[in-house]
């Protein structure tokens, strides 16, 4: 067989490896002498994605020194020890336009500038908890492993050569000790950041960190969350302002991806929700970053728009569909009379079909459209079926627009939302909430309502446990008192428990039901355990018709979903009773067609509104 045609991301890879790799300007670092061994042919780019594959080239499996690019994530431990505020009482968020080991302050706050110079690292550092340095150290290390996707070793002799020469370092925490910014013991919060700029990474372990980054806090590769949702939008932020030094504005001007750089030659790039970069080249400019990584994400921002300020996404309507339920009704199979109450009550539930991603002006979209089209008495149901993200912002949206219907005893409901938007919104709302408002599909939410529907209009129709004498039965409606008390004769009882199954699929079609008291479900099974409720069946209502005009085989489960009361006429008596009672078959069979039509003319009046 031929090869695969190789993925075109891989492709571009392979092209921006091979086009930058043959340039050898820059240094590598010398201040600290083990990094002056690295080897400057050696360049790696990897691509990882939120969903858990990696692209990558070059030397992407070299071991090299995390340095400075440990930063943002022992601020991610910080953030999750102390919180946003606390923190940022410690250090603060703003850019020094000074190199990274600058001896810079701000001093009218008493901090360090930002986290991503050595200043606020050092302090950062001096911020993680533990009993001893050992089990600080362990919190470090347990921190990246979650981030890498794997346990992650110290060079030692790289950390004695930093101890050994980091003598501005030094002066720097003595410095932020002599002024109040950090605590005793100043050579334990040095070691510790000496021995997480010592940390050994590769271009993909980097990769995969600023995918968990881009993945809002879980490794795509793991599964397992490694920071918080809440503190990743301000590890980004400042990398964004902060993280490339003295370079941050003009990487942000050309490039627009949160990023940091290491003096090694690593560097990170996060496109937020998309994807994260991890390059290596020890071969640095000026200002201490990679000169071939800074060229391959200039290449691959400006070729593929990544810039964060590029674009954003237009407001177009999210709407795909407006219907009311007077046009499109529930699966419950109700009583003639139920239906009627419905046929003029329907107008007041709207179901509001979205399609796509949501943001806060996209919501507002739909909550103008709902405000102005939403019957004073009404219910609204939001179909989120095709909802892919939805971000904080129409969230809140929604929330606030809950509490105003319900100020104005109107209801929201939703219907098939992603499982992540209905937790991020339950744990915004009261305890409850979810179990009120929120339901697996579309069909149970308008059963749901039209239910509420009745209770108000028609409180003596409503009552799921009603029971449904024969006479009242739909299937014998206009019939005389003596012709149903002849059918009566022809009849048998059944009655089955919550669960039980009524009718099995492939069973053969021998029989009809007259549901008197409680309710059922019919159900298809879809395979690999899969299934789907195609009605719901209440009092006073008649299944399994077809078995008195064609027979054959059920093609569909029935199941007791309370307990269940039934009159089976079965179909050897159905002849019987057309032999000696002609006129009360007919009638029968009249009606059956009346309740099988309006069904397939409520079911053309669903298709025509779901397809306009």
């Amino acid at each position: 067989m031929p090869d695969p045609c190789p993925s075109p991301v891989q492709s571009i890879l392979q092209e921006l490896y091979e086009k930058y790799q043959p340039d050898f300007s820059g240094s590598v670092a010398t201040y600290i002498p083990e990094l002056a061994k690295a080897n400057p042919a050696d360049f790696a780019i990897v691509l990882a994605t939120t969903d858990g594959h990696v692209y990558e080239v070059g030397q992407s499996q070299r071991e090299f020194t995390i340095q400075s690019v440990s930063k943002p994530f022992v601020f991610s431990l910080a953030l999750q020890e102390h919180g946003r505020d606390e923190v940022l009482r410690k250090v603060g968020v703003e850019p020094t336009g000074e190199a990274f080991n600058a001896i810079v302050f701000d001093e009218t706050g008493n901090r360090p500038f930002n986290p991503m110079v050595n200043a606020g690292a050092i302090a950062i550092s001096a911020l993680i908890s533990g009993d001893s340095f050992e089990s600080r150290l362990q919190r470090i290390s347990e921190t990246f492993a979650d981030f890498a996707g794997r346990p992650l070793e110290i060079d030692e002799t790289v950390f004695q050569s930093e101890r050994a020469t980091g003598h501005r370092n030094r002066a720097i925490a003595y410095l932020e000790l002599n002024s109040g910014m950090i605590q005793e013991p100043v050579d334990e919060h040095l070691d510790l950041y000496f021995r997480q700029c010592s940390i050994l990474v590769t271009a993909r372990d980097l990769a995969i960190m600023a995918a968990t980054l881009a993945n809002y806090g879980v490794n795509p590769l793991s599964g397992r969350r490694a920071v918080g949702p809440e503190h990743v939008q301000s590890i980004l932020s400042v990398m964004a302002s902060c993280g490339m030094y003295d370079y941050a504005g003009e990487w942000n001007y050309r490039i627009g991806l949160p990023a940091k750089s290491g003096v090694a030659g690593g560097i990170i790039a996060v496109l937020p929700g998309q994807f994260g970069i991890g390059l290596y080249s020890p071969l640095l400019d000026a200002k201490g970053n990679s000169v071939r990584g800074v060229r391959v994400c200039d290449e691959l921002s400006s070729r593929f728009a990544l810039h964060m300020f590029a674009h954003h996404p237009q407001p177009r309507t999210v709407i795909r569909r407006v219907y009311t339920g007077s046009n499109v009704v529930s699966k419950r199979r109700r009583r003639a009379a139920e239906r009627d109450v419905l046929d003029q009550l329907g107008h007041r539930i709207t179901v509001f079909e979205l399609d796509g991603d949501l943001f806060f002006a996209s919501m507002e979209q739909v909550l103008r459209r709902l405000t102005a089209e939403l019957d004073p008495h009404g219910f609204a149901i939001l179909d989120g079926r095709r909802v892919g993200h939805a971000d904080q912002g129409p969230l809140g949206l929604l929330i606030a627009m809950h509490e105003r219907l319900a100020e104005r005893q109107q209801q929201l409901l939703l219907a098939a939302f992603p499982a992540a938007i209905i937790r991020a919104l339950g744990q915004r709302l009261p305890a409850g909430w979810v179990e009120k408002h929120v339901f697996a599909d579309v069909d149970r939410a308008l059963e749901a309502c039209e239910d509420a529907l009745l209770a108000t209009a028609a409180p003596e129709l409503s009552a799921h446990e009603v029971s449904v004498p024969l006479a009242e039965m739909d299937i014998v409606a206009g019939f005389e008192g003596e012709y149903v008390a002849l059918l009566a004769g022809y009849l048998e009882e059944a009655t089955y428990a919550p669960g039980a199954a009524i009718i099995h699929e492939n069973d053969p079609a021998d029989r009809l039901f007259m549901l008197s008291e409680g309710s059922a479900a019919v159900i298809m099974q879809l395979g690999d355990g899969r299934s789907k409720r195609l009605a719901n069946i209440g009092p006073g209502v008649s299944f399994g018709e077809l078995a008195l005009v064609d027979g054959g085989d059920r093609v569909a489960d029935v199941i007791a979903e309370s307990a269940v009361r039934c009159w089976v006429l079965r179909t050897e008596r159905f002849a019987e009773l057309a032999e000696r009672h002609p006129r009360l078959h007919a009638r029968l069979l009249k009606n059956i067609g009346r309740n099988l039509s309006d069904r397939l003319r409520r079911t053309t009046r669903e298709v025509r509104t779901l397809e306009e």
